[in-house]
């Protein structure tokens, strides 16, 4: 049974290997027992892109192939919403990835850091930027050294109470790839077949549980979430519909009720994973700052705009053109040839 634990297990030598790398050491993580954990260090950008894309890389849609998910730690979207979702395809969940048929990537599992951060324990990988190592500034570095060689990774965690100025320390490699055992080993999962990948959006877009956005939708939602002094229920109501709303062909009604309250609520909901996730999976804080014209570009360049859409962000346009000189000249307002297809 594989441990949910990150670090958990033999050091991954045969799969680091198979993967291509050339340059692999072994590293030590302060975790927050204060234990420390071996990870992998590698210096290829190269090596660091290759297991990312294996562990995000969609590999299949098909959701009849599939009985049961591992998902990454630290998912954005809370685990109870995608158990939902796939509950609907009667596929279960694990802990234990030995015994899934695939992986729900997401965009959490790795991230960028510099100099002495908090690195989260459950980051399945990482780049360190111009970074340090000490391995005598507290009693378990000074033991973990002694008993492997290897160097400790310097980053909150590991300082503790002391200061990076009172100790002897020196620095990384300029750009360090930091890699767990769990990430090494499903890379060469994937890579060898044994897992497959399916995207969260897959799952999500393919549950009977969406609803379309409607202006009665929009609006009833509006009151309860803006209305004078809304109730913990109507916002833990509202919490619960926002993430299952399907925009699809509504782009007009997604830009204006993100400049009405869907760009304004993300503090009402710091602690609600999907909804924060579906805030950002629809671009709102951007479309909630567009002007009409620049809206109207930006669901051209994501090939979202219609006539229906166009029509009614050109209203708006027209309200915003401003022309001097209008006490001697009369002037005609066009729109221009290549958008007149959205006027029929």
């Amino acid at each position: 049974m594989a441990s949910k634990n990150i670090h958990a297990g033999p050091y991954p030598d045969q799969a680091l290997l198979d993967l291509g790398f050339e340059d692999a050491q072994i590293y030590g993580m302060v975790q927050n027992n204060l234990d420390i954990e071996d990870v992998t260090l590698s210096e290829s950008l190269k090596q660091y892109d290759k297991v990312k894309d294996l562990l995000e890389t969609e590999t299949t849609t098909d959701l009849t192939k599939v009985k049961r998910a591992f998902i990454l730690p630290m998912h954005n979207v809370s685990t109870d919403r995608l158990k939902s979702a796939l509950k609907e395809h009667k596929i279960s969940v694990t802990n234990d990835y030995e015994k899934a048929d695939f992986i729900i990537p997401h965009l959490n599992f790795y991230d960028s850091y510099s100099s002495i951060e908090n690195i989260p324990q459950t980051k399945l990988m990482f780049k360190i930027h111009n970074g340090y190592y000490c391995d005598d500034h507290r009693q378990i570095a000074i033991d973990y050294h002694k008993d492997t060689g290897n160097h400790i990774i310097l980053d909150k965690r590991s300082l503790g109470d002391s200061n990076q100025w009172s100790m002897d320390y020196d620095s990384l490699p300029y750009d360090s790839f930091i890699f767990s055992n769990m990430s090494i080993v499903l890379a060469k999962m994937v890579e060898d077949g044994e897992l497959q990948v399916i995207e969260t959006d897959t799952i999500l877009n393919q549950s009977a549980n969406r609803v379309p956005m409607t202006e009665e939708l929009m609006e009833d939602l509006n009151k309860m979430i803006s209305g004078y002094s809304p109730s913990d229920e109507e916002l833990q109501m509202a919490g619960k519909i926002i993430p299952t709303i399907d925009p699809t062909g509504e782009p007009y009604l997604l830009y204006k009720y993100s400049r009405e309250f869907l760009g304004s609520i993300d503090h009402k909901y710091s602690r609600n994973k999907d909804v924060l996730y579906w805030l950002e999976k629809h671009d709102i804080y951007t479309l909630a700052n567009c002007s009409a014209e620049r809206a109207i570009k930006y669901f051209e360049d994501r090939d979202m705009l219609d006539s229906k859409c166009f029509r009614a962000l050109e209203v708006e346009c027209r309200q915003e053109i401003q022309i001097s000189n209008r006490e001697l000249y009369t002037f005609k307002v066009q729109v221009k040839p290549e958008y007149r297809k959205y006027m029929k």
